[in-house]
């Protein structure tokens, strides 16, 4: 299974086995974002649900005109799912620009290493007149004036200071994961099951000595693992080191591969790459550079 899969498993499988928890200083950090940036902010959890919206604010008239006279709401949850799914392999913020012809951001909510929702930002606008493409959409004179002004009325950030912004974003979903502002309420022996793995991620880690630490068989330790997250114990045990390798990358950024690799328990260091863009899609080196 390869990493994007891998993730993906995980990811549909949290539905039914975790519950997302939100402390109450989130709404205080979308509300003061939202408000800072004159942008909007809206957390969802890994259904694509709605969870929390900076100042409440509502989807821009410009927005809804699109979705109801222009192009339909379908087209706009396709590309937020594809989005979704981009950013999930890419374990980082994807920018990107709407068929609408606004910019918006997407970042995946990582706790413990694993996705458990998205912040998105967006309903901007990089240029001061409407879009051609989106003018070639409207059927007469009147959705013209409509559809334009709304599309002034949106915020303008200037294209020099989209990358401004962005860091911004990154800054802040660095501290609701760093402050666990968010958190996942889990079975408790899965809990038990990856604490092990990570106080000993450098060490070579078998099914059997997992077990025996937490008091249960083999299959039990297998079965629960598929069944709460959707993936083998083979891959839990490839997951949390490729994990503890990229918060090296994060942390360390004058360690070489070399020095990752040995640290996160692959003596290797090619094998480790291998095994990196096999489960990642990317290469530890390509990893590093998106960090940057």
């Amino acid at each position: 299974m390869n990493g994007l899969l891998c993730s993906l498993c995980y990811f549909l499988s949290m539905k039914t086995t975790l519950t997302l928890i939100l402390r109450d200083e989130v709404k205080n950090i979308f509300d003061h974002f939202a408000a800072l940036m004159n942008i909007s902010i809206v957390f969802y959890d890994e259904k694509g649900q709605e969870l929390q919206r900076g100042l409440d604010r509502r989807n821009s008239d410009y927005c809804c005109l699109m979705q109801q006279k222009i192009f339909g709401a379908e087209r706009c949850f396709m590309l937020d799912s594809a989005k979704q799914r981009e950013c999930i392999a890419a374990r980082s913020i994807v920018c990107y620009k709407c068929h609408a012809g606004l910019r918006e951001a997407i970042a995946p909510l990582m706790v413990s290493g694993y996705p458990v929702g998205f912040v998105m930002i967006g309903q901007f606008r990089t240029v001061k007149v409407l879009p051609a493409a989106v003018k070639l959409k409207c059927k007469n004179t009147k959705l013209l004036s409509n559809v334009e002004e709304a599309f002034i009325n949106l915020p303008y950030i200037a294209p020099e200071r989209v990358d401004d912004l962005l860091g911004m974003f990154s800054l802040l979903m660095d501290y609701i994961v760093t402050k666990e502002l968010v958190g996942l309420r889990r079975n408790q022996l899965l809990n038990k099951i990856e604490r092990y793995i990570d106080e000993r991620v450098s060490e070579r880690i078998t099914l059997e000595q997992v077990a025996e630490h937490v008091g249960r068989s083999r299959s039990t330790v297998s079965h629960l693992v598929r069944r709460k997250l959707g993936i083998t114990f083979k891959n839990l045990l490839i997951d949390r080191k490729l994990h503890y390798a990229e918060k090296l990358m994060k942390q360390y950024p004058e360690k070489t591969i070399e020095e990752i690799s040995d640290q996160a328990g692959y003596r290797d260091q090619f094998y480790f790459s291998r095994i990196y863009r096999k489960y990642r899609q990317i290469t530890p080196t390509e990893y590093r550079r998106s960090l940057s």
